[in-house]
């Protein structure tokens, strides 16, 4: 079987290779108009504050590994067309500028995500030196390099989300005068509610780092063609360094006729297929259906392009037992001593989308106080005020110990439509070295349901 990919990064390497280990036998040529693969973003703060020393370790695949095992690869090459009816691709060599055309039997669509721009900036302001975005290798080691410039002082990240809060503590590490803007009035208010980014926003605070919340940008200010300010409606904010974190687009456009949602990511079905005839879509390009919104969501997370990308990759080698029929956005970050977790939907955008909820929320320390040592953790269970159904919950962990893998079994009862009293007869144990005899979850639940005896 002739088959193309295109996109080589996360979900298309994923997918590359569960065909081949599965049938060796196929014809698979991978486009990718980069000229690396494999790389992983998330962890560019970590290189930019110095956690890790060596961003080469963000790697984990090569085109040479991957044409080893029996696949055409082609860097540097961008898929420019693509028509359904006659199954054809139109390609150009970026070294060279020649153009042509290629056929398949079956396409892999895994062309990714790219940073959405602040609107209505004037472009010769957009384009001033040192303005920035953070996606790829490339874009990391200009940061990475800026993270350690000495002409660098002030530095304005633009969204709060997980890569701004990221890049915001990075460059604080590295002795920076950072500035967090978001048009937002809360941090990582996507993921949580105000019982958790109340105290991450305390901490930021206490580190050092100006929050500029509920502040739209308007325009950047710059002398000699370098930035120098970023100008929002509320005021003006010094920027040696200004890195725009204000969220990702799905690259969708070569399939115009595939069924989308409004953000353009391509609806797939549970073997990831589209609505076009041998054409599957996977990683951040595609939505598949949110257990908790009940809907098609784009959710860009490497855990589930490598998931989209075996998937599509057994389907096509005629394996429908592989499937995903349900996500539910299960992501967590580790900053200022904040270790969060979520799943699900929370509260607030629960209540903007006019859902039938209510919510459990504590805060415990999670040993027996009797321990020689405990650390407080708090938790939020988001259900069906009707049917005590979960619709999401949110985990933080402070102290010395994390408690956010407990995320997990939250994140499939969440896929399984499980009710709060389905989880609270979950087997759990209980040991005074790691939890109390009602821990955080079960108390939670306890509580909503009118059983909060737990609290004496």
């Amino acid at each position: 079987m002739k088959i193309i990919i295109i996109g080589i990064n996360h979900a298309g390497t994923s997918a590359l290779r569960t065909l081949l280990a599965q049938n060796s036998a196929h014809q698979i040529t991978a486009y990718d108009r980069n000229t690396n693969i494999s790389f992983l973003g998330c962890g560019i703060a970590l290189v930019v504050g110095g956690t890790v020393k060596n961003i080469n370790d963000l790697f984990y695949c090569t085109p040479v590994q991957l044409e080893k095992k029996g696949a055409n690869i082609k860097m540097n090459h961008d898929v420019i067309a693509i028509n359904p009816l006659t199954k054809t691709v139109t390609v150009k060599d970026l070294s060279t500028n020649n153009v042509f055309e290629d056929t398949y039997d079956k396409l892999i669509y895994a062309a990714g995500s790219w940073p959405i721009d602040i609107p209505n900036i004037p472009q010769e302001n957009s384009a001033l030196t040192n303005v920035d975005i953070c996606k790829l290798y490339q874009h990391a080691q200009e940061l990475i390099r800026k993270a350690d410039d000495t002409s660098i002082k002030n530095v304005a990240v633009i969204g709060s989300g997980y890569i701004g809060v990221e890049l915001a503590e990075a460059y604080c590490h590295k002795g920076k005068s950072v500035t967090l803007i978001d048009f937002d009035k809360r941090t990582l208010a996507r993921y949580f509610d105000p019982e958790f980014t109340s105290q991450l926003e305390s901490d930021i605070i206490k580190a050092g780092i100006k929050l500029a919340l509920g502040e739209k940008v308007i325009d950047f200010k710059g002398e000699n063609n370098k930035v120098t300010h970023v100008i929002t409606d509320k005021g003006s904010y010094a920027a040696d360094l200004v890195i725009k974190c204000v969220g990702f687009k799905p690259n969708t456009e070569l399939l115009p006729d595939a069924k989308k949602t409004s953000n353009n990511a391509i609806i797939v079905d549970q073997y990831m297929r589209t609505n076009l005839p041998d054409i599957y879509a996977i990683g951040d390009a595609c939505a598949m259906y949110h257990a908790a919104f009940q809907s098609h969501q784009q959710v860009a997370l490497a855990t589930n392009a490598v998931k989209s990308g075996i998937t599509a990759a057994s389907h096509i080698n005629g394996n429908e037992n592989i499937k995903i029929a349900s996500v539910a956005g299960t992501n967590a970050i580790c900053v200022f001593a904040n270790k969060l977790a979520s799943t699900g939907i929370n509260e607030e955008t629960a209540r903007r989308l006019k859902l039938n909820v209510a919510s459990s929320y504590i805060e415990d320390n999670d040993r027996p106080e009797f321990m020689s040592s405990y650390g407080k953790t708090k938790i939020k269970l988001v259900y069906d005020k009707d049917t005590l159904r979960l619709l999401g919950a949110q985990i933080g962990s402070y102290g010395d110990t994390s408690h956010t893998e407990v995320i997990y079994y939250l994140a499939l009862a969440i896929q399984q439509k499980l009710t709060l009293l389905d989880i609270a007869f979950t087997d759990v144990y209980f040991l005074p070295h790691f939890n109390k005899p009602f821990n955080f979850v079960l108390a939670s639940i306890m509580q909503a349901i009118g059983l909060n005896y737990y609290k004496n």
